[in-house]
């Protein structure tokens, strides 16, 4: 039975989460609650622009049958964002993991170096990205391009190599497509790295002591401290790259919602946006419940 100092505890940690979102609650029911259930009566709407603003007629599910069945790249470009999601998202983490770990070690200008690696996540949406992907030169050789004569070309090194040693064309694909995107990966994983940091400090020492008193060696305090402590903010991480990751100013799928915005084909529009947003609750549904199940397995394994 809880004594009245535990609730009180209780109590006051729960009033400060609540005062910590009240702002984020806020900002939703004046600035978002609104426009959403607006673009929800469009998806079923036909809209049509007046000099006094605009009149919704009804049309039942017509957008939606369009966008599936008469526009030619919105089915693709899902299927696209959702490919690239799979194999983005592991990457993604696993580099950021690294880093982590690299930049939780003591050594000189540690200071430094983390903020290096934080510091895309600070321009990552300013002029800074812009000029680098609009420079023809520096967007071939931060792809892994070679850059020469004023021309770029893809460098086949790697494939060459891979393709020699009897490896499927498809595996080699895969591999080149991740190498040819590290720069992009690296670029992204500035906040994981910086939860997964805290996430690492907040360790405590004594069991990596304890373990190696045991002859544990450092392989397996990873998989069997660092791992296991760390799976809170492992799921956090994949939760905050997959809605980044789909909701990327360069994600083929927001483009195009954009661009029947800006078209003012807001019926389409809305329909893309709303058959987008279940995918991506789908998606995390998945991912929470095999993170529940790790979870759960986990705690098993304790008792």
């Amino acid at each position: 039975m809880k004594t009245k100092k535990q609730l009180g505890l209780t109590t006051r940690l729960s009033w400060t989460g609540f005062l910590f979102t009240l702002p984020f609650v806020i900002g939703f029911v004046l600035f978002f609650l609104r426009p959403l259930w607006q673009s929800l009566t469009f998806v079923f709407s036909k809209v049509d622009i007046t000099l006094d603003g605009y009149i919704t007629t009804f049309n039942g599910l017509q957008n939606i049958n369009y966008i599936f069945r008469e526009d030619a790249t919105y089915t693709t470009n899902l299927i696209e964002s959702l490919t690239n999601l799979i194999w983005q998202v592991p990457l993604i983490v696993v580099f950021a993991l690294f880093f982590a770990i690299i930049m939780n070690q003591k050594f000189r200008g540690r200071v430094f170096a983390r903020a290096v690696f934080f510091l895309p996540v600070i321009i990552a949406s300013g002029i800074i990205l812009n000029i680098i992907q609009s420079d023809a030169a520096a967007s071939s050789m931060l792809s892994g391009e070679v850059v020469s004569g004023g021309t770029s070309s893809q460098s086949d090194a790697l494939k060459d190599l891979l393709a020699n040693s009897g490896m499927d064309s498809k595996v080699i694909s895969a591999i080149t497509m991740i190498t040819d995107n590290l720069f992009d990966l690296t670029w992204k994983t500035g906040i994981q790295m910086i939860l997964f940091l805290g996430g690492l400090q907040g360790i405590s020492p004594s069991l990596y002591e304890a373990a190696e008193v045991e002859g544990a060696t450092g392989w397996e305090s990873f998989w069997k401290i660092t791992l296991p402590m760390l799976m809170p903010i492992t799921s956090l991480n994949v939760v905050y790259t997959i809605i980044d990751s789909f909701t990327d100013a360069n994600n083929k799928v927001m483009l195009q919602v954009m661009n029947n915005a800006q078209l003012v084909r807001y019926g389409w529009s809305s329909a893309m946006s709303w058959c987008y947003f279940l995918l991506i609750a789908v998606v995390l549904s998945l991912v929470f419940i095999v993170f529940a199940k790790i979870q759960r397995s986990g705690d098993r394994i304790k008792y």
